[in-house]
């Protein structure tokens, strides 16, 4: 495996993550004391005509990363949607980087749940999410 497509220790793929985030990933998951960290290993397919990430698979990870954690702080088994998501792209990522979630959960109620998400490449931030969840049914 290449420098380039290695995944780093510690990290294994993520079970169950469903069809669509195994058609944009495979994700990768790191547990770090109490956080969740997860990764992707951005891909040439991932990028925009800029030749840099495309925004829409950062937001997805985001939304992913942020639900996760979510659902890892409740431990109540409950099935939960996003409700709000709000994405702020800071710099560049681009194929061949090893991007990680860094989750922190605010609030989980009986009804919404209130997290936020930092997305870095290496030393950089690249993206900042924060995210409303709602009890699904």
């Amino acid at each position: 495996m290449s420098a380039s497509t290695a995944v780093p220790a510690g990290f294994v793929e993520f079970p169950g993550q469903g069809p669509f985030l195994e058609h944009v990933g495979p994700v990768h998951v790191r547990e770090s004391g109490e956080e969740l960290v997860l990764g992707l290993r951005a891909e040439e397919r991932h990028a925009n005509h800029r030749g840099t990430i495309q925004g829409g698979l950062l937001s997805t990870f985001a939304d992913f990363a942020l639900g996760r954690a979510i659902d890892a702080d409740a431990g109540d088994g409950k099935d939960r949607a996003t409700v709000s998501l709000t994405v702020d792209f800071l710099k560049p990522a681009r194929p061949g980087d090893w991007i990680e979630s860094h989750t922190r959960v605010d609030r989980v109620g009986g009804t919404l749940a209130f997290a936020d998400c930092s997305l870095t490449a290496g030393d950089r931030e690249i993206v900042r999410a924060r995210a409303v969840f709602v009890v699904a049914g």
